[in-house]
């Protein structure tokens, strides 16, 4: 389905379709940071849903580490990392051929521990009408919010559960849990609730992080360019002052319109002074925008990416950047 979502996309492109008024494509040279750096997990095309490191020191210029090979053999799934209480690190993967989630968690991004979830913590979904695909749970992604000592896991499911066919991506629908323990979860909840043209937006690959006092939802519109083409296949983001929500309506495209983008990454720039957006040009590559502010306007960078698709960027300091190359550069 997605290399289809591709190749349509492609066409689109000699079509003519024209770039977003709110994107600009520009060369700068980049901040390096002193003090660590950037780590991209990520799978590639070739091994999907298998962990790879990359790491950078501005953003811009990206080195794969441990010979561009796999550096956790035994993860699966789409990387989403998440630093939580007392600086620990985890992710979700799910155990190949059982469709059991994993709970990985690290001290320093080198030595994971895996930990067992129940299905139903995520198969709940059923009581609202929709069913999980349970090879990869929907791309499951983690924020910690620090004002009330919760994790928010979201991930997106569709009606049927079977990824093979347009309509069941035109009805996935983004749900929540939330733990602060891994131990106990809350029953999955909606977490949008759009109205007026985008009432039946369907999303994937939500991602969520605060700046300020207001929460930021990131989303892949998952809509197609015949139902609305000012929209579809782009980044778009949703606001709220709470983090389940309510979310307003998400704002104009971030991405341009030429391209299908999704799985979105957040990182702060190197200075902290304003944002890095990372979005997938599936199936091959990531594209990069910069803004100063998170509401934008957002202007779209060159830079030398690594062999990429789904995954995440954290920003980590010099001794675990160290540790990590010490463990994978060789």
């Amino acid at each position: 389905m997605k290399y289809m979502n591709y190749l349509i996309g492609m066409l689109m492109i000699f079509a003519g379709w024209g770039c977003s008024e709110d994107t600009i494509q520009e060369k700068k040279e980049p901040m390096v940071a002193t003090d660590g750096g950037y780590l991209f997990a990520h799978m590639t095309d070739e091994n999907y849903a298998r962990l790879f490191y990359s790491v950078s020191r501005d953003a811009f210029h990206w080195e794969t580490l441990n010979k561009k090979r796999i550096v956790l053999p035994e993860y699966c799934g789409h990387p989403d990392i998440c630093q939580g209480k007392d600086g620990v690190y985890y992710m979700i993967g799910v155990q190949p051929n059982t469709g059991i989630p994993i709970l990985w968690s690290s001290s320093d991004l080198v030595t994971w521990q895996s930990t067992k979830l129940k299905k139903s913590i995520f198969n709940k979904i059923s009581d609202l009408g929709y069913k999980n695909e349970e090879t990869y749970y929907g791309a499951p992604k983690m924020f910690y919010d620090e004002a009330d000592g919760r994790y928010i896991i979201t991930w997106h499911a569709g009606k049927t559960g079977k990824d093979s066919d347009t309509s069941e991506w035109k009805s996935k629908r983004t749900f929540y849990i939330l733990t602060s323990d891994f131990k106990t979860f809350t029953e999955p909840q909606r977490l949008f609730n759009f109205t007026g043209s985008d009432e039946d937006m369907a999303t994937i690959d939500v991602i969520i992080r605060k700046v300020g006092d207001e929460y930021c939802a990131l989303m892949k519109d998952e809509r197609w360019p015949e139902d609305v083409p000012e929209v579809a296949k782009t980044i778009r983001m949703a606001k709220s002052k709470h983090l389940t929500g309510p979310y307003a309506n998400p704002g104009a495209p971030i991405t341009s319109l030429n391209v299908w983008h999704e799985a979105p990454i957040l990182v702060p720039t190197v200075d902290g002074k304003g944002f890095f957006l990372y979005a997938e040009r599936y199936p091959k590559q990531y594209d990069m925008f910069e803004a100063s502010s998170i509401d934008g306007p957002w202007t779209e960078r060159y830079f030398q990416g690594p062999d990429a698709r789904h995954g995440c960027i954290v920003r980590v300091n010099e001794e675990v950047y160290q540790a990590i190359l010490k463990a994978y550069k060789k």
